[in-house]
């Protein structure tokens, strides 16, 4: 879902979903916890069929190159061949650019398709994610079980960023929760325009 460079270390940081099939679950979790390239794991969501979290690796070539670019991540998964597709966001030049450090690397990569982002509102991924985690971890209760300056240390941003992804992934949400349903505001105006013509 995201990863991003450890300061003074070779490893990254990465953010994760993994979803397998639901008797695997605890196997998948163990497997992570105990393999020997990956390091402070952190399982925010482990239910069965579907794992989220955080963990830190210190071999994963392709994600060390990545964290290092200025291609920003919408969303990655693993192909049944072992393939991991990514898709970006950012410029022909950055992404040529990342894709020149990759074969630079030793790292096989190919441009599957380059397309136009048309409308804001496609790049929800993170946001998504990031919404869900904050749900997860307690973050809307009342009292809050996480505050904001602790989930972004969580995540690794900061607090000015993610109050920023939180706010226009609650928007978002709301947005598509009301699309279609007639304005208040709009029926407030007419139940007002209504008694003034009563009046």
């Amino acid at each position: 879902m995201d990863c991003r460079s450890i300061a003074e270390k070779e490893g990254v940081q990465e953010l994760f979903e993994i979803r397998c099939e639901e008797t695997l679950s605890e196997n998948v979790i163990d497997f992570l916890k105990h393999d020997d390239y990956v390091y402070d794991v952190d399982i925010v969501k482990g239910k069965p069929g579907r794992i989220i979290g955080s963990l830190k690796t210190k071999k994963c070539t392709a994600c060390r190159t990545f964290a290092r670019a200025t291609c920003y991540l919408v969303s990655a998964s693993s192909q049944p061949d072992g393939k991991l597709q990514w898709t970006l966001l950012g410029s022909d030049t950055m992404v040529k650019s990342l894709v020149q450090e990759l074969e630079d690397a030793k790292v096989v990569a190919e441009v599957l398709k380059i397309s136009q982002l048309e409308d804001e509102d496609e790049l929800t991924a993170r946001q998504e994610h990031i919404l869900q985690i904050a749900l997860e971890k307690g973050y809307f209760e009342f009292p809050k079980k996480i505050s904001l300056r602790q989930l972004s240390k969580t995540l690794e941003v900061s607090p000015a960023t993610l109050s920023e992804i939180l706010r226009r992934g609650q928007k978002r949400v709301l947005q598509e929760h009301f699309k279609g349903r007639p304005s208040v505001l709009v029926r407030q105006a007419r139940f007002l325009d209504h008694d003034v013509q009563r009046g």
